[in-house]
């Protein structure tokens, strides 16, 4: 299925495993950009690495973390077209 995502850029909360992560790799598959923000970590690096996006290393959970985690993605690819509000947790 072609979506039209091609050179989109997302940034996905929680992706680096669960549903987060499932939603990165069906957007790297639609050709979009994707950065996974989460807890910093080896599972974060080899997540980004897998789809040939940015890895995002940020706690959502926190005050600041959101933010910063925008601002990276923003930083490295000059805006974002996407972002999927999620973070790990009930």
């Amino acid at each position: 299925m072609d979506l039209g995502l091609t050179g989109a850029r997302a940034l996905v909360g929680g992706g680096s495993r669960g549903l987060g992560g499932a939603i990165a790799e069906a957007l790297a598959a639609e050709g979009a950009k994707v950065a996974v923000v989460s807890r910093p970590g080896a599972g974060l690096d080899a997540q980004a690495a897998r789809l040939g996006g940015l890895a995002v290393g940020a706690d959502l959970s926190t005050k600041d973390g959101p933010a910063a985690a925008v601002e990276a993605a923003t930083g490295a690819w000059g805006g974002l077209d996407l972002l999927v509000v999620n973070s790990g947790g009930p």
